[in-house]
């Protein structure tokens, strides 16, 4: 008799869920299944505030074996390998199919609620209640006694606030510093205590007077004394320098020389090194590895001036941006007893890394158009050519696709493929036509010309060629922080060859002829990013706003020489596009432990004026797919309420995009992460298109024709990479049919899924 794989599962489940994964503890040990509830109450209302919440929501989370939202509602596969799974020596890719999906029991001792509730003690302490307490209840499983979850109670006393700040001054040198230090921008009377606050302030204390050229000054050498007896839930608070602190302490340091050490890993220690003089640098090293000018550039100690912890951390961040050292090293060396004449040498010791890498990626993609076939992308860059610190990078990519059957007659070949050059040539500097210090930008400074081929074939439509070139600045003075400016921006897109079938869509539709004919761009571009996504922390922000613009320079010259009424112009030969276009991208990530809710807004808007009537192919907006809106085929969503059920154009593009996503993540085992997750989005139109109704937009009406998808996920996170796959189904579509919008009722959401498979986060 043949068991269907149905079955097979369904007695597998059954027959793991009757084993006792408690039967393997000792006596003394109980399996933590998650936490009860955390109750705060407040003795003064109004305390309870999100931040008191956050905090004892975070400090209360611990690892539940297989949990999804602090419950074990699934089955705990990770314990149940950890428990039944025999390891055998001979038998390594099942070790390590252990590796990836065991895991231990998670137990009431390892969650350890009594510390729990000393740290939140102490953590509420820090932000001003100073009489809270908090305590734990283990409550065991009337059903096992070997199971039992945890509750934490939470009583809140009202926040001590600051009466008065003085700084308490001898009139020093040092405590003039700090009567004009930073501490007001972090503190003030009348805020609430908050310790991580305060001692930021004494930070940028420290550090003001470490810029006055006190090379051993640190924060610890700043008094705080608090007293809370001035009034209820008051405090004074005085800020000084410490009592009887040593004279070298206290003494300001002049840069007497600034020696540079380079080696190679491969070097031994009977190398013959030489020493070059440039400017204020002394470079040791047994070659020319890099030219002096980059290195001078990159330091920003200058010999005779005061040390400053801004050079010694700009030195740093400079240095290592480069990306040609694998350690960066700085020292001091102290010399004179008199206070007058107290000198410091800077010794700054750098490996060097291997100039060149290479990568390689390697895919096979399916679509639903009956294609299939490899994808690679391979790279190799040198990171310092010409001796400067530049970087050169060579990039090809390509795809080929074939279907199975006969070619038919108006095709363009039986295959296609996509394959592509690109290439850039990087400078770790600001080349600009007039001379800026070094210290412009001390974070990021970066200088690339680039130059994109492509040739793409795409059998049954076109055979499209496209070349790109463009200048390009980035600078930065924070990590968070990040400029990208292209002063020149050209990018050309020519048709090579057609299909009768692509040909007769777009005679049909001027405003999709017009898109692909009006694909000669000349302009510039900028974007502005915030990340901090680098640190994780309980909130994370990412945003991205970005500014194009193409044609007027061009149309100024033109619209000196030609008439308006002979437009659209060209140049060479080629209708050049004019538009203007605006993108922006936000994103928000809660995190806790082993959790994440993500939330994404996009918006982008590209408009077509003088020149043009209609944005590029190249730059119009995409909805569906992987990335995007799930539930719906890549770009076959929109524009607007317009639907073709058998449409025999391959994309739908638009002029606008609004999309909006929230996801659910949460952690299974190791390595395997679950989501939830719901999208709504769509694109427009700006201006009518005959062949297309619904598809302007419409400020008044646009929410109507949102696009709604949702799904479940799974993603593997190797932390190099992360492989994911998704479940999208179409809950709302942007029409109508049977006058409904929504796919539930009727059934055909779960009939219209779609399945992803992609590399990364969606976003």
């Amino acid at each position: 008799m043949r068991i269907s794989p149905t079955i097979f599962i369904f007695l597998s489940i059954l027959l793991l869920a009757a084993c006792s994964n408690t039967r393997f503890l000792t006596e003394d040990q109980l399996l933590y299944t998650g936490s009860q509830k955390v109750k705060i109450t407040e003795s003064t209302k109004g305390t309870n505030t999100a931040e008191v919440k956050m905090l004892a929501k975070s400090l209360t989370d611990a690892r539940v074996n297989n949990s999804l939202f602090d419950r074990r509602v699934l089955p705990p596969i990770g314990l149940w390998v950890h428990n039944y799974w025999e390891l055998k020596e001979d038998r390594k890719f099942g070790n390590w199919i252990h590796s990836r999906l065991a895991s231990p029991p998670s137990l009431i001792s390892d969650v350890n609620p009594e510390l729990r509730v000393q740290k939140i003690e102490s953590d509420l302490f820090d932000l001003g209640y100073f009489q809270a307490r908090a305590w734990s209840v283990v409550d065991t499983s009337s059903r096992n006694s070997k199971k039992a979850r945890v509750s934490y109670f939470i009583d809140l006393s009202y926040p001590y606030t600051y009466n008065t700040i003085d700084i308490i001054s001898d009139h020093g040198p040092v405590d003039t510093l700090m009567s004009l230090g930073e501490l007001d921008k972090q503190i003030k009377p009348g805020d609430q205590f908050n310790l991580v606050k305060l001692k930021e302030g004494r930070d940028a204390l420290a550090r003001l007077i470490q810029n006055y050229g006190l090379l051993y000054f640190t924060p610890d050498f700043i008094a705080l004394d608090m007293d809370t007896t001035v009034g209820v839930h008051q405090m004074d608070l005085e800020v000084r320098k410490r009592n009887n602190l040593p004279p070298e302490l206290l003494a300001r340091y002049k840069i007497h020389e600034l020696i540079l050490q380079i080696s190679r890993p491969s070097d031994s220690a009977s190398v013959s090194l030489d020493t070059l003089q440039f400017e204020d640098l002394s470079i040791v090293s047994s070659g020319e590895y890099v030219k002096p000018g980059i290195l001078s550039a990159a330091v920003f100690f200058k010999r005779g001036e005061y040390y400053s912890y801004d050079a010694f951390e700009n030195t740093t961040t400079r240095l290592n941006g480069l990306g040609i050292f694998s350690y960066v090293r700085i020292s001091y060396e102290t010399s004179g007893e008199d206070s007058l004449n107290r000198q410091v040498d800077v010794k700054i010791d750098l490996v060097m890394a291997d100039n060149i890498s290479s990568e390689f990626e390697a895919n096979v993609v399916t679509k639903s158009t009956g294609f299939t076939g490899p994808a690679i992308t391979a790279g190799v860059a040198h990171v310092n050519a010409f001796r400067g610190a530049a970087k050169i990078n060579l990039r090809v990519n390509g795809g080929i696709e074939w279907q199975w059957g006969q070619k038919k007659e108006d095709q363009l070949g039986t295959f296609s493929y996509d394959l592509g050059l690109s290439s850039s040539l990087t400078f770790p500097r600001l080349i600009l036509p007039a001379k800026r210090k070094n210290d412009l930008s001390r974070l990021l400074q970066q200088t690339s010309v680039n130059l994109d081929v492509n040739l793409l074939n795409r059998t049954a439509y076109y055979k499209m060629f496209s070349a790109k070139t463009f200048l390009n600045y980035k600078w930065s003075n924070r990590r968070e922080i990040q400029h990208s400016y292209s002063p020149l921006y050209i990018n050309s897109v020519f048709l090579l060859a057609s299909t009768p079938a692509f040909d007769s869509v777009i005679n049909e539709n001027i405003y999709i002829k017009k898109s692909f004919e009006e694909q000669f761009i000349v302009g510039m571009k900028y974007d502005f990013t915030y990340d901090n996504t680098f640190k994780p922390r309980p909130h994370n922000i990412y945003f991205q706003g970005g500014l194009g613009t193409s044609g007027n320079l061009l149309d100024l010259i033109n619209g000196r020489f030609n008439d308006p009424n002979d437009r659209p112009y060209s140049f060479f030969n080629n209708v050049y596009a004019q538009y203007i276009k605006l993108t922006s991208d936000f994103r928000y990530y809660i995190n806790r432990f082993n959790k994440t809710l993500a939330f994404r807004l996009y918006a982008g808007v590209g408009i077509p004026y003088l020149n043009s009537t209609v944005l590029p192919y190249v730059e119009q907006f995409f909805s569906g797919g992987a990335y995007s809106v799930r539930g719906f085929t890549a770009r076959t969503l929109g524009p607007g309420s317009f639907y073709e059920a058998n449409s025999s154009y391959i994309d739908q593009s638009g002029d606008v995009k609004l999309e909006g996503n929230l996801e659910f993540r949460f952690g299974i085992s190791k390595v395997l992460k679950g989501a939830i997750f719901v999208d709504a989005g769509n694109i427009w139109l700006m201006n009518e298109d005959e062949n297309r109704p619904g598809a302007k937009f419409d400020l008044n009406g646009f929410y109507r024709q949102l696009a709604i998808g949702s799904g479940v996920g799974l993603r593997f996170d190797f932390t190099f990479f992360v492989v994911r796959a998704d479940l999208g189904f179409p809950v709302r579509i942007p029409y109508t049919i049977d006058d409904s919008h929504w796919q539930i009722a009727n059934g055909k959401a779960f009939s219209s899924g779609l399945f992803y498979l992609a590399i990364g986060y969606p976003f």
